[in-house]
C-alpha cells in the first residue's frame, strides 16, 4: 500500500485538486455564514422552523431513522464475523500507529465522552422515574405506578420528620428494582452498540477506502465503488459539503451544551452567581485556544495526550461512586441491566412507535439520538480512521463498536445506579428532583457530589468532574478541526495555518450564536442539526451497500501485493487527467 504522501503526489501530479479546495471551502464558509445569519436575524421564527422541521422528522420518518441505525449495525456485525474481518486496514504489514489504550481513549475524545457526562446521572433517573409523554415505553403501567407510589410516599414521609429506616418509611417493592434495570437499559441502548455502529460503519468505509485501496480520507471516497470517478466531481463535492456542514455545527452545539455545563459546575463550586455572556466568552474563548493549539501539534501529541488523561480521571471518577455509594447496589444493577440488554436488544432496535404519545416520547429521546449519532458520523467516523490505520477489520469493529459500548455500560450503570440509590435509600429527594422535575441535565451530577459526600470530597469531586468537561470538549473541537481540514484538503493533511483557521471557526461560530441569538438560536442549531441528518442519511445507506460490495471482492482476492496496488492506483488516476 502507498504511503499517503505518495498518494497525495500522484493526485497532485495529475491535476485532481486544482481548484478543488478553494471552492469547497468557499462554499462551506458561504453556506455556514448564511445559517448563522438566518437564524440570528430570525430568531423566534427561525427556531420555530428547525423546531418544527425536526418534529415533522421525528413524527414521519422515525422509522426510517430505525431502519438506517439498524442496517449499520447489522453490516457491522456481518463484516465483523465473516471472513473479510481478517482484511487489514493498511498494507498486510502495517500495523496500528497507538497502543489499544490510547486507541480507545481518543475514541471518547472525539465521540460520546462529552455527551456521556452529561447525561450521566441525569437520562437512568429519568427513563427510572419520569412519566413524562407516557414514559420509558419499556416499562409496564403497573411498574410506573409502583415508582410513582413509591416516590409520592417517601416525600410524604420525609415533610413528616421520618427517616430512612424508621417505621412508617416507605420501602420499594419487586416493581421498583424492576423499573431500575429498565432505567439502565433504556439509557445503554441510547449510547451503546447501536449508536457507535454508525461511528464505525463510516470510520470502516473510509479506513478501507484509503488505507486499503489508496484513495483519499476523504468522505467521497466511500462512493467509489457505486459512482466510480464521479466522486470527483459535483457529487463527491456535496457529499463532502455535508460532512462540514454537519460538523461544524454539530461542535457548535455541542460547546453551545459544554458552556452550560460548565457554568453549572462552576455555579456548584460557588464560584459563580448566575450563568452569564462573560463566562459563555471566557469558556469558548479558552476551549477554543486550547483546541487549536492541540490541533497543531498533531494527533499523536494533542489529542492523544489529552484523551488518555481524561479516561484516567473518568476511571477515578467511576471509583469514587463505587467508594461513596453502595458498591454493591451499583454492581448488581449494572450486571442486571447488562443481561436485559443483551435478551432484548434486538427488539429494542427495531421498536417504533405507534400511538402519538409513543411517537412523541421516541421523538424526543431515541429518534433525538439517532439523528444526533447520524448528524455527527462524518466528523467522528473520520477521526476514528484516521486513528485506526493498520487493524484488521474485525479488531475496528470490535473495538469501534462493542468495547466503547461496554465503557458506557459500566459508566451509566454505576453513576447512574447511584443516582438511584440515593434517590430511593437516601434522606432527602434532592437528586430525584433535580433530575425528574427539573430536568437538569448539567446539574444533577454537581448535585450528587454534595448529596453523597457534602464537603472537601464534594468539591474535589466537582472539580474533576469540570476538569474533564473542559477536557472533553477541548478534544471535540481539536479532532472536529483536524477532520475540517482533511474535508477541505481531499483527504490530505492540512496545514498548521488552515487548522488554525478551522478552529477559530468552530469558536467563533459558536461564540455568535451563543450571544446574538440566545437559546433560541441554540435550539434552532440544534434542531438543524438533527433535520440535516436526513439527507446525509442517504450517503450512509450508499456508503453501507459499497463496503459489502468492496470487501466481497476483496475478501475473495485480498490484495497483498503491493506493486499492484501502485499499479491500480496510478490507473485510477489517470482516467482522471
Amino acid at each position: 500500500m502507498l504511503p499517503n504522501e505518495e498518494i497525495d503526489a500522484l493526485i497532485e501530479q495529475r491535476g485532481i485538486l486544482k481548484g478543488l479546495n478553494p471552492t469547497l471551502g468557499i462554499t462551506a464558509i458561504v453556506m455556514i455564514a448564511g445559517f448563522i445569519l438566518y437564524t440570528i436575524l430570525l430568531g423566534q421564527q427561525a427556531s420555530e422552523q428547525f423546531l418544527g422541521l425536526k418534529g415533522w422528522i421525528e413524527q414521519t420518518l422515525g422509522w426510517y431513522y430505525v431502519l438506517v441505525m439498524f442496517l449499520a449495525f447489522a453490516v457491522c456485525t456481518y463484516v465483523m464475523f465473516s471472513r473479510v474481518g481478517n482484511i487489514r486496514l493498511g498494507r498486510d504489514d502495517d500495523r496500528p500507529e497507538f497502543s489499544n489504550f490510547a486507541w480507545f481513549s481518543m475514541l471518547f475524545g472525539c465521540g460520546t465522552g462529552a455527551g456521556m457526562l452529561f447525561f450521566s446521572m441525569s437520562e437512568p433517573m429519568i427513563h427510572f422515574a419520569s412519566g413524562w409523554s407516557g414514559g420509558n415505553p419499556f416499562l409496564s403501567a403497573e411498574v410506573k405506578a409502583a415508582v410513582a407510589s413509591f416516590f409520592e410516599a417517601k416525600q410524604a414521609a420525609l415533610a413528616a420528620g421520618l427517616m430512612p429506616g424508621q417505621e412508617g418509611f416507605p420501602v420499594p417493592n419487586g416493581l421498583v428494582a424492576d423499573a431500575v434495570a429498565g432505567g439502565l437499559k433504556l439509557t445503554i441502548f441510547h449510547w451503546g452498540t447501536v449508536a457507535w455502529a454508525m461511528y464505525a460503519i463510516v470510520g470502516l468505509s473510509l479506513a478501507y477506502f484509503s488505507f486499503r485501496k489508496g484513495l483519499p480520507l476523504s468522505m467521497r471516497s466511500a462512493l467509489y465503488p457505486l459512482i466510480g470517478n464521479r466522486i470527483y466531481g459535483p457529487i463527491g463535492h456535496t457529499v463532502d459539503i455535508l460532512a462540514v456542514f454537519g460538523t461544524i455545527f454539530g461542535i457548535a452545539t455541542t460547546l453551545g451544551l459544554g458552556v452550560e455545563q460548565i457554568s453549572s459546575g462552576l455555579i456548584s463550586l460557588g464560584l459563580l452567581a448566575e450563568k452569564s455572556q462573560t463566562v459563555t466568552v471566557i469558556s469558548i474563548v479558552l476551549i477554543t485556544l486550547i483546541a487549536t493549539l492541540s490541533a497543531t501539534s498533531g494527533v499523536a501529541k494533542g489529542i492523544k495526550i489529552l484523551s488518555t488523561v481524561n479516561t484516567w480521571i473518568c476511571i477515578v471518577i467511576l471509583s469514587y461512586f463505587l467508594i461513596a455509594s453502595n458498591a454493591n447496589y451499583l454492581i448488581a444493577s449494572t450486571l442486571t441491566a447488562l443481561g436485559d440488554y443483551m435478551s432484548e436488544g434486538i427488539s429494542m432496535t427495531l421498536w417504533t412507535a405507534r400511538s402519538p404519545e409513543e411517537r412523541t416520547w421516541q421523538g424526543g429521546w431515541t429518534i433525538f439520538y439517532w439523528g444526533w449519532w447520524m448528524a455527527w458520523a462524518a466528523f467522528v467516523g473520520m477521526f476514528i480512521a484516521r486513528i485506526s490505520r493498520g487493524r484488521t477489520i474485525r479488531e475496528f469493529v470490535l473495538g469501534v463498536m462493542f468495547i466503547p459500548s461496554l465503557v458506557a455500560l459500566a459508566w451509566f450503570g454505576v453513576i447512574g445506579s447511584a443516582g438511584i440509590y440515593e434517590s430511593i435509600y437516601g434522606a432527602d429527594m434532592t437528586i430525584y428532583n433535580t433530575s425528574v422535575n427539573n430536568w437538569d441535565y448539567a446539574g444533577t451530577l454537581y448535585t450528587a457530589f454534595d448529596v453523597i459526600t457534602p464537603g472537601i470530597t464534594a468539591t474535589i469531586a466537582k472539580v474533576a468532574a469540570l476538569v474533564v468537561v473542559v477536557i472533553f470538549f477541548v478534544t471535540s473541537a481539536d479532532s472536529g478541526t483536524l477532520v475540517l481540514g482533511r474535508l477541505l484538503s481531499f483527504g490530505r493533511r492540512p496545514p498548521v495555518q488552515q487548522r488554525i483557521i478551522w478552529g477559530m471557526l468552530l469558536g467563533g461560530v459558536t461564540l455568535m450564536i451563543l450571544l446574538l441569538g440566545g437559546d433560541q438560536a441554540l435550539k434552532a442549531l440544534q434542531a438543524a442539526s438533527i433535520a440535516g441528518a436526513l439527507p446525509f442519511t442517504f450517503v450512509l445507506l450508499a456508503m453501507m451497500v459499497g463496503l459489502v460490495k468492496s470487501l466481497r471482492k476483496d475478501g475473495e482476492s485480498i490484495i497483498d501485493n503491493e506493486e499492484h496496488v501502485r499499479k491500480m492506483i496510478e490507473r485510477e488516476v489517470a482516467d482522471l487527467s
